[in-house]
């Protein structure tokens, strides 16, 4: 009888592999912490959720991280000043009220944002709506209706046209002289009768809100026609002076030394937030870098766009400290913001105390600190 020449490899296999077996260098703390299952028993509250995704893994892990560097920030004895870096369709995705509260709460003390957000919260302040959209309905079509498509998502074109037309006749009343995009939007939100609105809570909050690319935009085209007019009529038109937005964020930057930031996806208005740091540099009145930093994103680094930088990469521009509380989550921004905000909200007791900013613009550019020799490292 032929003996089967299979009979003994599993146990070969078994023994080949035995755990005894087994040599690996010393792990040191690598188990210190095992990941705990997400036990929905134990969750009762959005807060509890984020606080237990810190002990899973993947991107709910990063979630859980963000909330508590959020919270860091908020209740830090410090008071250091938080910058909110905004991109993205977010008012047309269904964020206003929530950006509004963010404001009104005092969660954040700067806004730096896209023009078309800042367009699209005008357009609702004025009588405009957002519609769920019909996918029956081709493009074609919908500019027939003179109806916007913004993914899934439907707008009023000519409420559109509304809305240019009042920051057209705004801009007349205004003196013709330059402005900042801080000023400029702070004496705009001061017209705008809307209690959920964001550049009206801004205004009567005092938190200031910069658009340094305010030409890609609804207002910024407005503005276009504006000016145009003026000129034609020979008289002198207000002027945005972008230069001014620099000196005052710089200005700020520079009062409140410690600060952390918040990205909302990246683009412009992200690294607009980024740049004060090596701008201070440059004009010799260096400021710390940030000591906190989140961001919300679905952008990939690896294809060499900046709004997916990573966090990390900062530091190698003297942006964020080396030492700084840091952290990215890969999610939608219309899913992740609204579970991080709703969770730092649920602790508001702890932080409500930091009210708002105070910060006195004219002052501050008028009294420039005396400028420091620049030295550059080797």
């Amino acid at each position: 009888m032929k003996s089967n020449k299979n009979s003994n490899s599993h146990e070969k296999i078994s023994a080949s592999a035995s755990s005894s077996r087994i040599q690996f260098a010393p792990r040191g703390d690598a188990f210190k912490h095992p990941v705990q299952h997400f036990d929905v028993a134990k969750v009762h509250t959005v807060s509890e959720a984020l606080e237990a995704f810190n002990t899973t893994s993947f991107q709910s892990r990063m979630l859980g991280r963000c909330y508590k560097i959020w919270l860091h920030m908020l209740s830090d004895p410090d008071r250091p000043i938080i910058f909110f870096g905004l991109s993205g369709a977010m008012i047309a995705g269904g964020m206003r009220r929530l950006l509004r509260d963010l404001i009104a709460f005092h969660a954040i003390d700067v806004l730096v944002s896209t023009g078309a957000n800042l367009s699209h919260d005008l357009y609702e302040s004025l009588g405009g709506r957002h519609y769920m959209a019909h996918h029956h309905i081709d493009d074609p079509t919908l500019r027939s209706m003179r109806i916007d498509r913004v993914y899934d998502t439907y707008a009023d074109d000519v409420m559109f046209t509304k809305a240019d037309e009042f920051v057209e006749k705004f801009s007349e009343s205004l003196e013709p002289r330059g402005y900042s995009s801080r000023e400029f939007f702070q004496l705009m939100g001061q017209r705008i009768n809307d209690e959920y609105g964001i550049l009206a809570t801004a205004a009567r909050e005092h938190l200031p809100i910069f658009c340094p690319a305010l030409a890609d935009s609804s207002i910024g085209m407005a503005l276009t026609v504006y000016r145009n007019e003026q000129l034609d009529q020979g008289r002198p038109p207000m002027i945005y002076d972008p230069m001014l937005d620099n000196l005052e964020i710089m200005s700020l930057k520079r009062r409140w030394q410690k600060s952390g930031v918040i990205f909302i996806g990246g683009g412009t208005p992200k690294n607009y937030i980024q740049q004060v740091i090596p701008m201070a540099e440059i004009a010799g009145m260096p400021v710390p870098p940030h000591s906190y930093a989140i961001q919300v994103t679905t952008d990939d680094p690896k294809f060499g766009g900046l709004s997916g930088c990573e966090l990390p990469e900062s530091q190698s521009w003297g942006k964020l400290d080396p030492k700084a509380e840091q952290c990215t989550v890969h999610i939608d921004a219309t899913i992740g913001l609204p579970l991080l905000f709703t969770g730092v909200m649920e602790h508001y007791e702890e932080w409500k105390g930091r009210g708002r900013l105070n910060h006195n613009w004219r002052e501050s550019l008028e009294t420039p600190a005396v400028r420091k020799t620049r030295k550059v490292s080797a």
